[in-house]
């Protein structure tokens, strides 16, 4: 019988998988809309009913069986041979799947797996993994007629890199929800902390400061010119999106944005992602009951505390600026670091280094004891004087 043949099928993964009617082996119809929703479909197609590599590929599938339904698998063999022809084959061989009958070899031309083998035209041995949306998962061009059950299990188990994958979206959604989560016990914390009175106080404090800064000239002018500064932004901007390219750029970005929204729409309804989205649920409730987690909230509310206290005491950051800005104290440390720079002056003039060299000199043996003994006096007085200013 046929064995397998390299001829190329119009259908890829990813396709839509032809819809067919056929009757059965035992009499009945049998629809691919049927299976829509409730798993995976191998539909194989073989040449003919007990030859040899039909029966093997047909006992493969049979030996498979119990683990191709564990995954969710509905086996379909489908050939131009009759149902008597079928139901004897199935009888001789113990067949637990359905075999259809498609005498005109319509659905073979539909699928691409009606045309010229070795042994003339007729049926080229191929197999399609059809998903539950109806479309085709896997197209299995080499069928091993021994191991084929194999390939098909083999095909539905994740990839490493697909692990991988989708152990990282678990990590993020974790993550995710465990920031998401302390950000909110943050925020309940601040808001706590702000209705306190001494907090409430010092923000009073603080606006009427900021007020106060206001009302300065200097501070007028610097806000109109930021104003100013603003409004020339707007305007430029205004301008830019009036151009073309800037327009066509806005556009193509809308579409991506769109784009990706409706990927992200679509990924979420995966059932791998809903499974991740509730491992990742699981994992931030049970990080919530580890000591180490209990002990850093503790941690945070403490801190808030010590900043509830702090705050009460004295304003700090930009408002202890705006607070030193206003108050007049800031004049007497100018006049302070004037008179102590004056007198830094004259301590650098009185020169060390110049004096060196008449000190140097004077050690002169029997100048000191000769006429000169009222001269080096005057000198020496001035370097008391300089010393004592």
């Amino acid at each position: 019988m046929a064995e397998d043949t390299h001829a190329p099928t119009p259908l890829a993964a990813g396709a839509p998988a032809p819809p067919f009617t056929l009757p059965g082996r035992s009499g009945s119809v049998v629809s691919l809309a049927d299976f829509a929703g409730k798993g995976h479909v191998l539909v194989y197609f073989y040449p003919k009913d007990d030859t040899p590599g039909c029966t093997k590929e047909a006992c493969s599938l049979r030996d498979g069986f119990s683990d191709l339904r564990a995954a969710g698998v509905t086996v379909l063999g489908i050939s131009p041979d009759g149902a008597a022809s079928h139901a004897a084959f199935a009888e001789k061989y113990s067949l637990p799947f359905e075999l259809l009958t498609d005498a005109d070899h319509s659905v073979h031309e539909a699928y691409g797996v009606w045309g010229k083998t070795p042994w003339g035209i007729g049926t080229i041995r191929r197999s399609f993994l059809v998903g539950p949306d109806g479309a085709i998962v896997r197209v299995f061009d080499d069928v091993d007629v021994e191991r084929h059950a194999g390939q098909v299990l083999a095909a539905l188990k994740p990839t490493p890199v697909a692990e991988a994958f989708a152990a990282v979206e678990a990590a993020v959604e974790a993550a995710g929800a465990a920031v998401s989560t302390a950000v909110s016990e943050s925020r309940k914390a601040v808001k706590g902390a702000m209705k306190s009175p001494e907090v409430k106080d010092a923000v009073a404090a603080a606006k009427k400061a900021v007020a106060d800064v206001k009302k300065q000239p200097a501070v007028k002018k610097a806000v109109a010119t930021a104003e100013k500064a603003v409004s020339d932004v707007k305007g430029a901007v205004a301008a830019a999106k009036k151009k073309p390219a800037v327009k066509k750029a806005v556009a193509e970005a809308k579409k991506a944005v769109a784009g990706a929204k409706r990927a992200v729409a679509d990924v979420k309804r995966k059932p791998a992602v809903k499974r991740a989205v509730a491992k990742a649920k699981k994992a931030v409730a049970d990080a919530k009951k580890r000591p180490v987690v209990k002990k850093a909230v503790a941690s945070a509310k403490k801190a808030v505390a010590r900043a509830k206290t702090a705050a009460a005491k004295k304003p700090k950051g930009a408002l202890a600026k705006l607070l030193a800005l206003v108050t007049p104290a800031k004049a007497a440390p100018k006049g302070a670091s004037r008179k102590k720079a004056s007198p830094r002056k004259p301590a650098r003039k009185p020169a060390p280094k110049k004096a060196a060299p008449v000190r140097k000199a004077t050690p002169r043996p029997a100048v000191k004891k000769a006429t000169p003994a009222r001269k080096p006096a005057p000198r020496k007085a001035p370097r008391r004087k300089a010393a004592r200013r």
